[in-house]
């Protein structure tokens, strides 16, 4: 993949720490081996301490937060028509297969050699194409940020402003859960699958999966997103096949952040969960000169402030 991500700002330990997961769920023994100590070196020193994840003030959201659930979506329903949409160059996965031919013996266009490969390669790619799309209704995806504050987020997720945004821990929900939550690379240059080896076609079908499931377009950078990648298998009898995708455990927040425009009644349900929980609120507050929200301390436990 070339480094068109550095054109937009990307973090170099980010990019790197998208790699190594890539590594640690498609590499050899060795390649997981060191993979996972990368991965450990930048959870701890590099990356965000706490995610994010919006929510709005329906009755059904609130529930699953007071549950300790988070709800994870086949990328099928996402609104982004690009996201998990790998592309497959059917011209030049046809010209690299040519090269494996032994001997580098080469065959003639429109030889009836030529024709029946051309015909096994379409059949090929046909069947790959109808894999990535099952994979896409069949996997849950659990989206979380690193920022609280994002005004187009809170609009957009949070129902204007009148939601929460809950914190989550970030070393918590990989040790408690044992998930990986994986940044999101933001790149103009969409996942495509280019190169067919048969001895390794099922390993890359997943990596290149996994990638598109990870990989966005710079317009989205704002999200500064975070994926949690659960498969059908993982979420077992919990899938919801009509809705494509699962309600799953999730650890307890950190803390909880009312929408600037939260309602009084909503207001007062989040408070109490919060008290009785003891878990840390906030309220956002318009910054009366700038275009940005200003976080106010409602109630805290075990520090003083």
């Amino acid at each position: 993949m070339e480094n068109q991500e550095k054109e937009y700002e990307q973090d170099e330990w980010k990019i790197a720490l998208h790699t190594a997961i890539l590594t640690a769920m498609t590499g050899n023994p060795v390649e997981k081996a060191h993979a996972y100590a990368e991965i450990g070196y930048y959870y701890q020193c590099c990356a965000p301490a706490s995610l994010y994840k919006y929510y709005s003030d329906t009755p059904e959201k609130v529930n699953a937060v007071k549950k300790n659930k988070m709800w994870y979506s086949a990328p099928c329903n996402f609104n982004d028509v690009f996201d998990c949409d790998i592309s497959i160059d059917d011209k030049k996965v046809f010209d690299e297969a040519l090269k494996l031919f032994p001997d580098n013996r080469g065959i003639r266009p429109g030889s009836n050699a030529w024709k029946n490969f051309r015909a096994t390669m379409n059949q090929q790619l046909r069947e790959l194409r109808a894999q990535f799309n099952e994979l896409r209704d069949t996997t849950g995806v659990s989206c979380l940020s690193e920022s609280e504050n994002s005004l187009l987020m809170w609009a957009h997720y949070a129902n204007n402003h009148r939601g929460i945004c809950v914190e989550y821990d970030l070393l918590a929900i990989n040790n408690m859960l044992k998930f990986t939550a994986v940044p999101v690379i933001y790149s103009g240059k969409r996942t495509c699958f280019d190169f067919l080896n048969p001895q390794s076609i099922e390993n890359d079908t997943m990596k290149l999966f996994i990638q598109s499931l990870t990989s966005k377009s710079p317009e989205w950078g704002y999200e500064q997103e975070w994926r949690i990648i659960r498969n059908q298998k993982a979420c077992g009898d919990q899938w919801n096949a009509d809705k494509k995708g699962a309600l799953l455990d999730m650890i307890p927040p950190s803390s909880i952040i009312l929408g600037c425009a939260a309602q009084p009644e909503f207001e007062r349900e989040v408070t109490d969960y919060c008290s009785t929980n003891r878990i840390d609120l906030y309220k956002m507050e318009k910054d009366p000169i700038t275009y940005c929200l200003n976080k106010k301390v409602v109630s805290k436990f075990g520090e003083e402030y």
